[in-house]
């Protein structure tokens, strides 16, 4: 006999009289499996998910879900089913969704339900008529006033070609999280060269070298990517957010400027960057704003924390000098990295939020990064755009904010330390940063491998603000909001040049609550 809880002997005393109006079936269980049955009979059928499942922007009533179906041939219904358990004998939500071919047969519903309750975990899947998808799990927002830690994995930077996605394996098994952030380069858009792996080859594009640049071949990108198991493993265990970089679209790109005018092109930028845009929203768990499609900064509240999802790249001014190289016209005032908009939002946004941890989901690195001393290194990231990091951080400031941590992919190398106005150690200290290396993306170590200013000691010596500098690993990081501090530790495979590996600490940071200096454990 199946075990009542307190509530289930509650409602059935207190609806005894229905009960006993009703003229029960003789077999129950055969009569709501074969309710079930009919129901799917408009379901589709021969359906198979090689890209796995997702679950994206939680809420503390629900999350989107997302799948990829191969196997059909035109549009059709699938029922998303979430549970209580993970063999699902307590469903508790069921609800429709649609794949057709004109969004690459991506599934995808932002499912919300009063029986879903806030912190909570349940499973879910996609159910065809004669099967269902990979089984995945979803943990709701905790409430905004929950006092428990808060856990968020980030990671970035993860080209195909230059490694096994292992720190993705490593991610998959971290417990408890309540949210994984992609900082950007989900995919790369450009051929594959400098091959680390020759087992991974990409092979996507109109001639088969990764250069992808229609909307069919980003698309062909994503199935790729996704064709990862550690990857697919790390989207079944984890809800999840992201934001773009550069290689989503074009590499180096710059709002309404494009990376290389000198690249052959099959399509015209502004149609591969919409086809970048689109195919990004079809393959990841992301709602689109109904008045702004393209719009990808907003904020999620996820207890203790306010993450700020931020666009570096969209709106920003065209790049003072190219990228990764000395820049000294990078300081000029006016250029903007976020657009108006954006900049409004994020100011209005940090002043307005009562959370007491604000985090920054951020591409480009905002401390600045000096090559020799005094010449900021990479015009591509917040050096870039020096007035701007000033007057944010300056109104951050006097309008009383605290507590801001930003998050950061894009340099494959891990980096920790303070932000200040000036992105230096003479400015008034703003926020703490945290670069969470890469997935497999080479980095500084790789690309300029002879120069000595370009090691640990060298970039730390350029840099005094910098508190920890580590340029070999690949890998991600976890940060923990706690009521009294924070708590991140960066974590790397030990190779990303075997399908395994073992996952360990890099190094571990606490931020004390009110502080800006980040304390090496």
């Amino acid at each position: 006999m199946t075990d009542l809880t307190r509530r289930d002997a509650l409602l059935l005393a207190g609806n005894a009289a229905l009960v006993t109006a009703l003229t029960l079936p003789a077999d129950p269980v055969a009569a709501a499996t074969s309710a079930r049955v009919r129901r799917r009979t408009d379901l589709v059928r021969g359906a198979t998910f090689p890209s796995g499942v997702a679950c994206g922007s939680p809420l503390t009533d629900g999350a989107v879900l997302w799948t990829q179906v191969a196997g059909i041939e035109r549009a059709g219904l699938l029922e998303i089913e979430v549970a209580a358990d993970p063999d699902f004998r307590r469903v508790l939500v069921r609800q429709r969704t649609r794949a057709a071919p004109v969004r690459d047969f991506c599934a995808k519903r932002l499912v919300r339900s009063p029986k879903l309750k806030p912190g909570e975990q349940y499973w879910y899947r996609f159910v065809t008529r004669d099967g269902s998808s990979p089984v995945g799990r979803m943990r709701t927002a905790r409430p905004a006033d929950s006092r428990e830690p808060v856990r968020i994995g980030f990671f970035s930077c993860q080209k195909w070609h230059q490694g096994y996605y292992t720190a993705h394996q490593g991610l998959a098994a971290e417990d408890d999280l309540d949210l994984v952030v992609s900082l950007g380069d989900y995919i790369y858009e450009e051929p594959a060269t400098t091959l680390l792996v020759a087992e991974r080859k990409d092979t996507t594009g109109a001639l088969g070298d990764g250069d992808v640049q229609s909307l069919s071949e980003y698309r062909q990108k994503y199935r790729l990517y996704q064709s990862d198991e550690h990857l697919r493993a790390m989207h079944a265990a984890h809800p999840f957010v992201a934001v773009w970089d550069d290689h989503e679209a074009e590499d180096d790109y710059a709002g309404e400027n494009e990376g290389d005018p000198l690249r052959e092109r099959r399509v015209t930028f502004a149609e591969r960057k919409r086809a970048g845009y689109l195919s990004f929203f079809e393959h990841l768990p992301m709602p689109r704003f109904r008045d702004d499609g393209f719009r990808l900064y907003r904020s999620l509240r996820v207890g203790q924390t306010e993450l700020f999802l931020l666009d570096t790249r969209q709106y920003r001014d065209a790049l003072a000098c190219p990228s990764a190289q000395p820049c000294l016209q990078a300081g000029a005032p006016g250029r903007s990295i976020l657009g108006a908009a954006q900049r409004r939002w994020l100011g209005d946004g940090l002043a307005a939020s009562s959370a007491p941890w604000k985090i920054l989901a951020n591409q480009v690195m905002m401390m600045g990064l000096d090559v020799p001393t005094g010449v900021p290194f990479n015009a591509d990231q917040w050096d870039g755009y020096a007035a701007e990091r000033r007057s944010l951080l300056q109104e951050a400031l006097d309008r009383g904010v605290r507590d801001v941590a930003v998050l950061t992919g894009d340099i494959h190398t891990f980096f920790a330390g303070t932000v200040t106005t000036t992105g230096r150690i003479d400015g008034r200290a703003a926020a703490t940063e945290f670069v969470g290396g890469s997935i497999t993306s080479a980095g500084i170590r790789e690309s300029v491998p002879a120069d000595p200013a370009l090691t640990e000691g060298g970039l730390r010596t350029l840099n005094p603000h910098l508190e920890y500098v580590e340029v070999s690993s690949r890998g991600y990081g976890v940060l923990e909001a706690r009521p009294d501090e924070l708590r991140v530790t960066f974590r790397r495979p030990r190779t990303v040049l075997q399908p395994r590996s073992t996952v360990e600490d890099l190094a571990r940071f606490r931020v004390a609550r009110g502080s800006t200096v980040v304390d090496s454990l």
